[in-house]
């Protein structure tokens, strides 16, 4: 029964779900809603990459760096520069927030991307029990 459901299963339902829940705070809807096109790997290794730039721009920022040439500074520039559209979609959402807010918002969807990509295994496994 389990591999019957699993079988055709559909990664994206839980970001589907996200992205229309009126519960869920609209930011979050948002990058939910950007998340849905991309794979299971580098979906949640993108948004991982981008979470850590924000926690440490937050944390310098929470330690008094203002160095525009500081590491976190860096990362996030060079992320940007690598000009990868699904990175730069997740950014402009959560651009204008505090560095803080930014993270966590992005830890949020990074967590959904991780749980995500972490059903791929069982559900190849199910759908080749039921070939």
């Amino acid at each position: 029964m389990i591999d019957e459901f699993l079988a055709d299963f559909d990664f994206n339902l839980s970001l589907d779900d996200a992205a229309v829940d009126p519960e869920i705070v609209f930011v979050r809807r948002k990058l939910a809603y950007i998340a849905r096109t991309e794979g299971l790997d580098g979906g949640y290794y993108e948004a991982q990459e981008l979470t850590d730039a924000f926690l440490d721009a937050a944390r310098e920022a929470n330690d008094g760096i203002t160095d525009p040439d500081s590491p976190a500074r860096l990362r996030l520039e060079d992320i940007l520069d690598r000009d990868v559209p699904y990175q730069r979609a997740l950014f402009d959402v959560v651009a204008e927030l505090p560095l803080a807010d930014a993270a966590a918002h992005l830890g949020w969807l990074t967590e959904l991307m991780k749980q995500r990509a972490d059903m791929f295994r069982p559900v190849e496994a199910a759908r080749q029990a039921s070939r």
